[in-house]
């Protein structure tokens, strides 16, 4: 039986995870094996940077909990094609430190099961196998903590650690962002009046429009991605921090230029990815996955520059806010 649609499923007995999936960092699992535990189940994906912001947090729920009863089960559900291969998923895994249970979902067998429509999210199940909290998106990490709390007191747990309050930003001004950027043909939405799917097309630069990509130089445009065949990708922005999944279609390394509004990228608004090469800040793209290119502690405006040399594909990119 499926789950309802979100909010409605308190007390609801929770679907069973299929048979025939991979695990990683276990044998595989049921609920009902699991039955007199607590188990907190995390669909996420690993180039999602609000399914990477939580996973702090859950590793040290595993940490705290695990001996009181708590099972913390990561679902790893699939939003790009690349990310159904399961040895790019163990390496994320391995790379992220994550040690508790992972399900592959990779056909989101469990992922329609709980009628789930978003990464991150996270619901509890308590000793009966019911839906006891369900929430979605980063933050709420207290309120979650509660209920786990709650929920292992049911079992008998005791000497609970006292809950951390969250740490909030000394500033009371949080600036909107431009909103994910999609850059396949099914998803995404470019400037260019002339794109054409599947086929390679040199395309002229246009005017700035913000939130809205626009294409200069040869690239193909497919439905989950662009590659390029030697050229830039223009966008005008408002963030704190930009983030991109990109790989190279050979494996190689690639080397793409980031810059904001013509310039290299300053030293304390570089993202983790960003290297600095002679005058140019760059990253070096290869294995699929998300690469860090802002990350700035104040809210920045201006037209982010991606020099995109061939045999680059690019997926998406995400931004974050900034409070001052």
């Amino acid at each position: 039986m499926n789950l309802r649609a979100f909010g409605k499923n308190l007390g609801l007995q929770a679907p069973e995870f299929p048979k025939g999936i991979i695990w990683l960092n276990t044998e595989p699992l049921t609920l009902k094996q699991l039955r007199g535990k607590i188990v907190l189940i995390d669909f996420w994906t690993y180039s999602c940077v609000n399914c990477l912001n939580v996973m702090p947090h859950l590793r040290r729920w595993h940490k705290l909990y695990a001996k009181k009863g708590l099972v913390v089960i990561g679902v790893h559900t699939p939003e790009f094609a690349f990310e159904k291969d399961v040895l790019n998923v163990e390496t994320a895994v391995k790379e992220f430190d994550l040690t508790y249970p992972v399900a592959i979902d990779s056909e989101s067998k469990i992922w329609e099961a709980y009628n789930n429509h978003w990464w991150p999210r996270l619901v509890l199940i308590n000793k009966a196998g019911q839906i006891a909290f369900d929430h979605v998106g980063e933050g709420g990490y207290v309120e979650i903590e509660k209920e786990i709390q709650k929920a292992l007191r049911g079992v008998g747990a005791k000497a609970l650690p006292k809950i951390e309050r969250e740490s909030k930003s000394s500033g009371g001004v949080c600036f909107p962002t431009t909103p994910e950027i999609y850059l396949g043909f099914s998803r995404g939405h470019f400037k260019n009046s002339d794109v054409e799917a599947n086929h390679c097309h040199n395309y002229k630069r246009v005017s700035d429009q913000r939130d809205t990509p626009s294409l200069e130089g040869e690239w193909t445009v497919r439905e989950g991605y662009v590659e390029s065949h030697g050229g830039k990708i223009h966008l005008p922005f408002m963030a704190g921090s930009i983030n991109l999944v990109a790989q190279t279609s050979d494996g190689e390394k690639q080397r793409i230029a980031v810059v904001r509004d013509g310039n290299a990228l300053a030293t304390n608004e570089a993202g983790d990815d960003i290297v600095f090469d002679g005058d140019d800040s760059v990253i070096f793209a290869r294995e699929p996955r998300m690469y860090r290119l802002l990350a700035a502690s104040a809210h920045l405006t201006g037209v982010l520059t991606l020099n995109v040399p061939s045999g680059v594909r690019l997926y998406s990119l995400t931004f974050g806010s900034a409070c001052e």
